[in-house]
């Protein structure tokens, strides 16, 4: 009965005369580990479109299933993204999500980032759902690398892939080359 107080004295003792490690927060915020993941942001590319295509990856990837997408397809005179379609509605539940980051890595386009921004509380749950307008960054925000895969050789905060169209177009080639059967080998 004594030998565990006393163990626990002990303890108190070796660490009351250390000096005491306290952030004044909010005042001073520590800085993060560079892959900290928080907030999420929807991107845009340079010329202010929106990066995201619909492509519901990131809404499949989702274990919590905390993203809701909506598609439409894009208009030709005046188009929202690069891509055939756009994300009409883009919302995110983040009550449900668990910050895992499968999202961001599985999506093609890299349209969806994650930041250090950790104050998330809200009064109510309803102000948890966040929609496409409150995760869209400004007109102008440079975009940042994502993908933090194991092979990913890029420094975290790169500029993200420049040319994916180059890389679409020669996958379309690959998948319109003539086989065997048209005389090709």
């Amino acid at each position: 009965m004594i030998g565990p107080l006393i163990k626990g004295l002990t303890i108190t003792f070796k660490y009351i005369f250390k000096k005491k490690f306290t952030v004044q927060y909010p005042e001073e915020r520590r800085e993060l580990p560079p892959r900290a993941k928080w907030l999420h942001i929807l991107q845009r590319h340079e010329d202010g479109k929106e990066r995201c295509v619909a492509c519901m990856l990131c809404a499949s990837a989702c274990p919590t299933e905390a993203i809701y997408i909506v598609g439409e397809e894009n208009d030709l005179e005046n188009p929202v993204s690069h891509g055939e379609r756009y994300a009409k509605v883009w919302d995110l539940d983040l009550g449900r999500c668990m910050f895992c980051g499968y999202c961001v890595e599985a999506c093609p386009e890299e349209a969806l980032a994650m930041t250090d921004e950790y104050e998330l509380a809200v009064p109510t749950r309803k102000d948890l759902v966040l929609h496409k307008e409150d995760l869209l960054v400004d007109p102008g925000t440079p975009p940042v690398r994502t993908w933090l895969g194991f092979y990913r050789r890029e420094p975290i905060g790169a500029a993200p892939v420049k040319r994916p169209l180059e890389v679409h177009v020669e996958f379309e080639e690959y998948l319109r080359r003539k086989g065997p059967e048209e005389g090709h080998e």
